[in-house]
């Protein structure tokens, strides 16, 4: 079986996503045709393998940067406990106030910054993810369309749509300001001994979590449903249409062949179009998932060891700044899993028996 890629990418109109490719992976482009010739000869694994560390392999240049910041948040950490029990000495303990605030904000404006700069890594790492869909689906659907029928693919599209408004209008309007919220209180909230949000800051968290659990199950299950319906009715219409294009006396063996070779075909393109897609989604997402998750593994693991010398207020908001930041992970990986798991499904239930 022989696939034609001029005929490809004239066909399915791949020659514009190039541009915009290369604005999204501005140091490593990846280049379709050889990605897609690479797919339709099988070579699934090289192309992860690939394209993942190339990707990847640009991000490990910053990690210095995050070592320092570890490095302060310890070096703060420890200067407030030995602070307090210096101030402790007089018996003035405004003294001692003072001297715990000022490490307190000190500590709270290295934390902002790298929860701010993480939170900016993921409202970007979002906004390009749906800007490649949008520019991506069209080509994809369409090789739905041709494989398997225009009912599937017109059905796939709408709920890719529908996570589309989910990303920009739930995750990025409501989730995002609540995981801010969310930190802000928990930094308010160091700033009193009784430390009077706590049951408000678990209260949002617990929301936060709750609302990302339910997006995903909820599409899961919206895209499994439509998976089983679709597919089969265009299914029933192909099926018909070729058995009565096999009924022909003469030549219906030769174009039940000819139609035969042209689906296979089709759902070749169509399945490399789809793996296609999933690779540049994983690359797009893989460097800022793993910053953020090793921005917030840091933060913890600052707070683990300032909870031996530190004062109590100071480990508890350096450990919720790294929940907040676990939450930014989730949040965006949430964004990621929805679109990976329809697409998942779209590709496997539209083989046509292949």
């Amino acid at each position: 079986m022989t696939i034609q890629m001029d005929k490809i990418w004239k066909d399915y109109e791949l020659g514009g996503l190039e541009q915009k490719l290369e604005e999204l992976f501005p140091f490593s482009p990846p280049d379709l045709e050889s990605l897609l010739q690479r797919l339709i000869k099988g070579d699934v694994l090289g192309c992860i393998r690939d394209f993942l560390g190339t990707t990847i392999q640009g991000f490990m240049g910053g990690f210095a940067s995050l070592k320092q910041v570890l490095i302060w948040i310890l070096v703060l950490g420890i200067a407030a406990a030995l602070l307090s029990h210096f101030m402790e000495i007089f018996d003035n303990h405004q003294i001692a106030d003072i001297g715990f605030y000022f490490t307190y904000l000190l500590m709270i404006v290295i934390l902002m910054k790298c929860f701010v700069e993480a939170s900016s890594v993921a409202v970007s790492a979002m906004e390009n993810i749906v800007e490649f869909i949008q520019i991506f689906i069209p080509a994809y659907f369409l090789s739905i369309g041709v494989a398997q029928g225009s009912l599937t693919a017109s059905a796939g599209y709408q709920i890719l749509i529908l996570i589309i408004y989910i990303v920009e209008n739930v995750l990025l309007k409501l989730v995002l300001p609540l995981i801010y919220s969310y930190v802000l209180l928990s930094v308010i909230n160091g700033l009193w001994i009784e430390e009077r949000l706590t049951l408000l800051v678990e209260s949002v968290e617990k929301g936060i979590r709750f609302l990302l659990k339910t997006l995903l199950g909820m599409v899961t299950g919206v895209s499994a449903l439509q998976s089983m319906i679709t597919p089969a009715i265009d299914s029933v219409k192909a099926g018909t249409l070729q058995k009565a294009i096999g009924a022909i006396p003469g030549v219906g063996d030769a174009a039940d062949g000819v139609m035969e070779t042209v689906v296979g075909s089709a759902v070749i393109i169509k399945n490399s179009l789809g793996i296609a897609l999933l690779i540049i989604l994983l690359g797009l997402a893989a460097a800022p998932l793993l910053q953020i998750l090793i921005t917030a593994g840091l933060i913890k693991a600052a707070a683990a060891l300032l909870g031996i010398v530190s004062d109590k207020r100071i480990t508890a908001c350096t450990n919720k700044v790294g929940s907040g930041s676990e939450l930014l992970f989730k949040t965006v990986g949430t964004a990621v899993l929805l679109f990976l798991i329809t697409i998942s499904i779209a590709a496997y239930t539209t083989n046509r028996g292949f």
